[in-house]
């Protein structure tokens, strides 16, 4: 079978070879049956595979710092699977399948007797084995009693990190952490998504037996007994000082030992993973400033079809997942109600729901009186600031091949979250086996369940959807006694009514941080007011009368009903095939899109965070054009198929991915267009001196990648500059007069640089593996690569389904397409002077370096390559950047359970 570029098979497939007959096996065994058998109950046979690094182990105890100055000595297990990761970079071309263990781990059930490291007994009924890898393999006799391990070996792996996430998604950080502007400012965005009280928070478990029967009871029992088994390890950590984190030397006074633990802090943690990952939409208010700006400047008529040009919410040419079949969702289908429509104004909201310390308002970092030289202890205090506001939204991506294209016959899976680098990584590792479970993989710290992973016979993955769980709403503020509304007025109307808002305050009491040399206790307030609808955002206007912006959510309140789903997936009896963990799949209410592979049978081929469907439309999504980064992986997929005559190994498929991980998509889809522009035109000595290091370049692949590990540069390093260069000059060659003039507001990150005009489109303006001097890993899910492509092959003499209408390409380049050949020569001319500049030379062939990487003071590689984030004392050193999951399973079944 053919596969077309972009496409995804969406099929459930029997597989070409028979099943194998299984032999009895023991089940799950606890403490008192002694250890269980290796691989009891695993059908993969060996065939699973993982990679999470840097590490499993996080706990940095009080010796273990002194440990590491003095003799470079890492705590155990820390670091042992960041040489796997970053390895395969520069190992995957001579992959095989007998190879994958240099760079992936055993993740079959259960672990080898001479690969116990450790044993532990925690409570009754339920024994913890540590594998080489710290992996915790967790044997229950019950549901409950395998929730207490997994609660107390979490706590054992990533408690301070638990301990942060929790008081980040009650919005309590500065309390935890210690005055500070960002975190004041975190805690006030948090509380404006998910505004719970520790009663309201508890009641969300309270609730789960009522809304779903006997599975919300054995959910909130084992909800229960985990926060049971955090609190264990809290206890053990109190009276043993080996087992207590010395992260928390740099919390405030109060919070030098972890506080015990609440099912309210299970529901904070998962609605702050699910407002991070599965979150999506909530864009109107962006979208009504960009249409208020773009009728301001052509006309309401033409103005709305230039907005219809820029927003490629639906755009035709948009590689999708799904391409067989139309998948209509968030597409208008009726005239819109003037009644039940309104456009805020441009201006920013005015009355946010917060009151923070004084200075606050207009300044980031310390409030006034805290001390002018940071410690060393607000130095890792700003770490966990940086690695907490750089979690991702969109970066994970899925190759599931069907038994069709393999040589097994069966399918294989290479898929995986990106969930940024973290030290200690904010994912961990479980094996947990229960009466009602049987489940192995990564689990968000503080939930307890593996949220992404493998079962028995079959494993999922997951890639943020972003999909519209969100939407802005337009209260009209209205006075309770009739007169003129406030600007900022608390009532509303609601069914023809003026009635009072929700008013609720939050209120935490923020210390100085240990050691910080200065500054008063002080008592913040959050002050939230809700409605029917949901959260209130701000205030402003709507033809000059006054009205509140709210955050409609689909999941508020309801941020643990997901359990359900979770649990499904990791019960054999609830899920034997596709159809019955799609039912859980179902169950979970976040936007996620959800991967399955079994012996035979597959659910989506490729994913990257790109579009799902033809038809498939949320607001907001303005990056997907006509060219989305999972092209990249379907193009390697093809040249394996082809290579093998449709007969792919797990290697093979590891191969596609990693080869794509390395590309650069403006240098695959753009600079080829720009190089037939220029065939026509006359090109000067500088241009042609450019093209003729970006051609082999783009011929090789377009990859970011060193010719070996060890060098110092990359390999086509000269081309990477220009193209670095380049792109940014071509974007503001072509829209410059559309997007920075006619008095549009606001900045927009451009790996380092501020354009003015260009935030006013709700999209990244270019996305390089280094875009804003993050180290993130993460590039090109968002940019403007599908516009220039429409704008070129226009300015080519095509028609693209996506391309620029009228309205827009006559103000292109600022006088419309004749225009055009100047403006490009001028952002060549341009980029050849910054290059010239930043390598101190015009010998275009031994340039290193770009604008931004000299600035910096590194190499190219140094300055695209990944950083791991500290969440405590104890970080890791950069990898060379790669595209890829940051937890990522290899799967292939050969074999089933009996159906």
């Amino acid at each position: 079978m053919r596969v077309p570029a972009g496409s995804l098979v969406l099929s459930f497939a029997a597989a070409a070879a028979s099943l194998a007959l299984l032999a009895p096996v023991a089940g799950p065994a606890g403490a008192a049956a002694g250890r269980p058998a290796y691989r009891a109950h695993d059908y993969a046979d060996g065939r699973a595979r993982y990679v999470l690094p840097p590490g499993e182990n996080e706990l940095v105890n009080a010796t273990d710092p002194l440990a590491l100055e003095t003799t470079q000595q890492r705590p155990a297990n820390s670091q042992d699977q960041l040489g796997q990761y970053s390895g395969l970079l520069y190992g995957y071309p001579r992959l095989t399948d007998r190879g994958l263990g240099r760079y992936f781990n055993d993740e079959s059930f259960g672990v080898r007797p001479a690969d116990v490291i450790r044993t532990e007994r925690p409570g009754d009924g339920v024994t913890i084995y540590r594998d080489t890898h710290d992996v915790p393999h967790i044997y229950g006799d019950t549901d409950q009693s395998a929730a207490f391990g997994a609660g107390y070996a979490q706590a054992e792996d990533r408690l301070f990190l638990m301990d942060v996430l929790r008081h980040y998604g009650a919005g309590t950080l500065s309390s935890f952490l210690g005055a500070s502007c960002d975190f004041e400012q975190m805690d006030h965005d948090q509380l404006l998504l998910a505004p719970y009280t520790p009663a309201q928070a508890q009641r969300q478990v309270d609730l789960l037996p009522q809304r779903y029967g006997a599975r919300g009871a054995l959910a909130k029992s084992m909800i229960d007994s985990y926060v049971d088994g955090v609190n264990a390890y809290i206890g053990a950590a109190r009276l043993d000082p080996a087992l207590m984190p010395v992260d928390y030397l740099a919390g405030t006074p109060d919070a030098a030992v972890p506080q015990p633990w609440t099912d309210a802090d299970v529901v904070y943690i998962a609605g702050l993973i699910g407002g991070i990952f599965g979150k999506g939409g909530g864009f109107e208010t962006d979208n009504a400033h960009l249409l208020t700006y773009l009728r301001g400047r052509y006309g309401a008529r033409a103005g709305l079809r230039a907005y219809r040009n820029l927003n490629h919410q639906n755009d035709p040419l948009a590689p999708t997942t799904i391409t067989d079949r139309r998948f209509p969702y968030d597409v208008r289908t009726r005239a819109w109600r003037p009644s039940l429509n309104a456009i805020p104004g441009p201006k920013p909201l005015t009355g946010g729901p917060v009151a923070t310390s004084t200075g606050c308002a207009t300044s980031s970092g310390l409030p006034t009186g805290s001390a002018s030289q940071p410690t060393t202890r607000q130095r890792i205090w700003a770490n966990i600031i940086s690695a907490l506001r750089a979690m991702p939204r969109h970066m994970s991506n899925a190759l599931v091949v069907d038994g069709s294209h393999t040589r097994s016959g069966h399918p294989v899976a290479v898929f995986g979250p990106q969930v940024s680098y973290f030290a200690p990584q904010i994912l961990s590792m479980l094996d947990l086996h229960a009466p009602d479970y049987d489940a192995m993989g990564a689990s968000f710290p503080g939930t307890g369940l593996v949220e992404l992973g493998r079962g028995r016979d079959y494993a999922w993955s997951a890639t943020s959807a972003g999909r519209d769980l969100i939407d802005k709403r337009v209260e009209r503020v209205c006075d309770p006694a009739g007169g003129t509304p406030a600007a900022n007025g608390t009532s509303y109307v609601f069914r023809g009514k003026c009635v009072a808002m929700r008013h609720e305050t939050f209120s935490e009491n923020v210390l100085p941080k240990a050691g910080s040399g200065g500054g008063a206790p002080a008592s913040i307030s959050h002050e939230i007011y809700l409605t029917r609808h949901g959260v209130v955002q701000g205030w402003t206007t709507v033809h000059g009368k006054p009205v509140a912006i709210v955050n409609q959510r689909s999941t508020y309140r309801h941020d643990i009903d997901s359990v359900i789903g979770f649990l499904g997936f990791g019960d054999p009896k609830v899920t034997h095939d596709v159809h019955s963990w799609m039912r859980s799949a179902n169950r979970i209410g976040y936007t996620f899109n959800w991967l399955y592979v079994d012996d035979r049978d597959t659910g989506y081929f490729v994913s990257w965070n790109n579009k799902p469907a033809p038809g498939f439309a949320t607001d907001g999504e303005y990056a997907d054009g006509q060219t989305f980064r999972s092209v990249m992986l379907v193009r390697q997929l093809q040249r394996k198929f082809r290579a093998t005559r449709d007969r792919v190994t797990r290697a093979d498929v590891v191969q596609a991915m990693e080869t794509a991980a390395s590309q650069d998509l403006d240098g695959l889809d753009v600079a080829p267009l720009l190089a037939r522009y220029l065939k026509s035109h006359h090109q000067s000595a500088h241009t042609r001196a450019m093209l003729r290091q970006l051609k082999p370049w783009i011929a090789d692949g377009a990859h970011r990648r060193k010719a070996k590990a060890g060098d110092t540069q990359y390999r086509h390093h000269a081309a990477i500059a220009i193209d670095d260069e380049l792109i940014p000059n071509l974007i503001r060659a072509f829209y410059d007069r559309i997007m920075a003039k006619g008095g549009v507001s606001g900045v927009s990150s451009t790996g380092g640089a501020s354009v003015a005009g260009y935030a006013k489109v709700p999209m990244q303006w270019v996305n390089t593996p280094n875009s804003g001097g993050a180290h993130l890993g993460s590039a090109y899910d968002g940019g403007f690569e599908g516009y220039l492509m429409s704008t070129f092959q226009q300015l080519l003499g095509g028609h693209p389904k996506d391309g620029f209408g009228p309205v827009l390409t006559r103000h292109e380049c600022g006088g419309g397409p004749a225009t055009c050949r100047a403006k490009v020569r001028r952002a060549l001319a341009t980029t050849y002077a910054a290059l010239v500049r930043a390598n101190g030379n015009a010998k275009v062939a031994s340039w290193t370096d770009s604008t931004l990487s000299h600035a910096s003071g590194q190499t190219m590689p140094e300055f695209d390559s990944i950083a791991f984030r500290a969440l405590g004392l104890v970080g890791q050193p950069n990898i060379d950047w790669q595209n890829r999951p940051t937890f990522q399973q290899v799967i292939e079944f050969p074999r089933h359970r009996k159906r």
